[in-house]
């Protein structure tokens, strides 16, 4: 089989590297990822981290000494400019050539850009451990921290910031937040649990500008003439895939993400993609989708290790899973991956469930709060599932 060699530095990279040799592959393998950080945990960046909680050390997915036992030679901070698929080599940023016989993009995504105000000093994007120091640093109880960007990250920024006595605004274009991934009654539902929490929510509202002050942003401007003052501004509008590097080498999906059959296979024989780069082909919808969450990255780099060294095919998919802790809330989400036509909610106090029905009445997604067996429920329902249209 030769060398494998992962382009990328998190956890589908690591858990690609840790299945392969797990599963008996003895062959060169090698990890190149840009961060200068060994493979962490990333949801922690957004609470525990952001709060203080816990530090750089803690996060780690592995000690150094586990990677060294594995054998696994990582190339940190070793960011790679340019994939020859022809040669099967990469160039990395410091001028060093890397060969391979097989090779799997496992770049993940980087935060998506604010067309006027990301470039501004006082701006944060939150991504990698570096950004999120570089937040840490910059917040201080009392401070005045503007979200741009009401999804799950930001909610979860939000949620930590009050906690450390930070006044955070959550700005959303959309008349309710995450209402496109979750429909507008849940969207609001969740805007009235951050009202009620503390945090200040401005749904309808374009940023458009800002106004500098001696240490960066001072405030921001909106479309309808109003303005917010804040002392720091986080952007948190979603992100994209990056592709840059094989964008006119592999096939791209509609969804901007790199193209793959149900085990990871690409366009170019050789070449895998798994994690939130990948547009996965779903077998149950008989399309593709790329998801940016912990446990498919975690799915996907096993399955393509497997695919690899000559394993069974998997059988059927896994419902996509992700979570999100929030003002109090363990929100779980369980989807095939499907379109929904309209939602169902049964609600408590402080606990929700919503069930997401497509044209046909079934079942294809669902969002918990606080009610971790409906979730589990959900997992086992949406797993035994026949195909459905995308």
């Amino acid at each position: 089989m030769g060398s494998v060699l992962i382009v990328g530095g998190g956890l589908a990279a690591a858990r690609c590297a840790e299945v392969l040799r797990a599963h008996g592959f003895d062959g060169p393998l090698a990890v190149a990822g840009a961060e200068h950080h060994a493979p962490y945990e990333r949801p922690a960046l957004s609470k525990e981290f952001l709060s203080g909680g816990r530090d750089a050390a803690s996060l780690a997915l592995r000690e150094d000494i586990a990677w060294r036992a594995a054998d696994i030679d990582f190339h940190l901070g070793s960011a790679v400019t340019r994939i020859d698929l022809q040669h099967r080599q990469v160039r990395t940023r410091c001028g060093r050539t890397l060969a391979y016989d097989v090779l799997v993009v496992a770049t993940g995504a980087r935060p998506r850009r604010h067309p006027v105000i990301s470039d501004l000093p006082g701006v944060h994007h939150l991504r990698t451990l570096d950004d999120a120091c570089r937040l840490r640093e910059r917040l201080a109880p009392g401070s005045r921290l503007a979200i741009v960007g009401a999804g799950l990250i930001g909610a979860e920024v939000a949620s930590t910031a009050l906690g450390q006595g930070i006044r955070p605004t959550l700005i959303e274009a959309a008349p309710a937040p995450l209402g496109r991934a979750f429909g507008g009654e849940i969207g609001a539902l969740l805007a009235e649990r951050w009202r009620v929490a503390g945090a200040d929510v401005r749904t309808e509202a374009r940023v458009c500008g800002a106004r500098l002050g001696r240490r960066g942003v001072a405030a921001l401007r909106f479309d309808d003439g109003t303005s917010l003052e804040c002392d720091q501004v986080l952007v948190a509008i979603g992100a994209v895939p990056v592709t840059s590097l094989v964008a006119y080498q592999l096939s791209l999906a509609a969804d901007g993400g790199i193209a793959t059959d149900a085990c990871g296979r690409t366009s170019e024989p050789g070449v895998f993609a798994c994690g939130d780069v990948a547009s996965w082909h779903r077998q149950v919808l008989e399309a593709g989708v790329r998801a940016e969450n912990w446990s498919s990255a975690a799915y996907q780099a096993a399955v393509v290790a497997r695919t690899i060294l000559g394993k069974p095919a998997p059988a059927s998919d896994v419902p996509l899973y992700a979570w999100s802790d929030q003002f109090g809330l363990r929100l779980q989400h369980v989807s095939t991956g499907a379109t929904w036509e309209r939602v169902e909610i049964e609600h408590g106090t402080d606990d929700f469930e919503a069930r997401y029905l497509d044209r046909k009445g079934r079942v294809v997604a669902g969002l918990v709060a606080n009610r971790p067996r409906e979730a589990a429920r959900l997992r086992r329902e949406l797993a035994a599932m026949p195909p459905v249209a995308a």
